[in-house]
Order: C-alpha cells, then sequence, then structure tokens
C-alpha cells in the first residue's frame, strides 16, 4: 500500500474522466488504502464487548458509542467554530 496522502475533503482534488471534480474532495483511494483502511474500521467494529448473553446489550453499546462519537464531533465543531471567532473569521463559524 502506498503512503496515504490525506482527508478526501483536504483540497486535493481529483479530476474524473470528464474532468470535473467534487468540491476538491478525493474520491479514489484504491491506491492509496482502502475504505475500512481510513475509516478504522476494524478498530471500531472490535470495540463492542457485552458482558452479559442479554441481546439488547449490543443495542445499548453500539447506540452509546455512537452518542459519543456525535459529541465528539460536535466538540470538534465548537473548538473550530470558537477559534474562527477568535480570530474574527465569521464566516467559517457560521456555516450550516
Amino acid at each position: 500500500m502506498s503512503e496515504f496522502k490525506g482527508c478526501p475533503m483536504s483540497g486535493a482534488a481529483r479530476q474524473d474522466k470528464q474532468g470535473d471534480n467534487w468540491h476538491g474532495a478525493q474520491m479514489d483511494f484504491a491506491k492509496d488504502m482502502s475504505y475500512g483502511d481510513y475509516l478504522g474500521l476494524d478498530q471500531i467494529l472490535s470495540a463492542q464487548h457485552p458482558l452479559s448473553p442479554d441481546h439488547n446489550e449490543m443495542l445499548f453499546i453500539v447506540q452509546h458509542q455512537t452518542t459519543e462519537l456525535w459529541m465528539k464531533l460536535m466538540l470538534h465543531e465548537l473548538r473550530a467554530a470558537r477559534a474562527s471567532v477568535r480570530e474574527d473569521t465569521l464566516p467559517p463559524a457560521s456555516r450550516c
């Protein structure tokens, strides 16, 4: 596998066969890494360890792990918005 070249939304545009790109997103990772590698799916999908035989425990674990990931994203966005306000670059702080 070759060296990873960054986030698909980093602005490293890939031209498709028609010469278009999609918002500067890298769309083809076939030469760099797999989708699962990029997202760390092995780690995420192996992070559920029910402690009881109850069928619903897996639902409980996945739901709460998902909530924690959403909270992590919210904090990431809040930090970025606060930095934009602090630097007086308001358009990025108010994107929807």
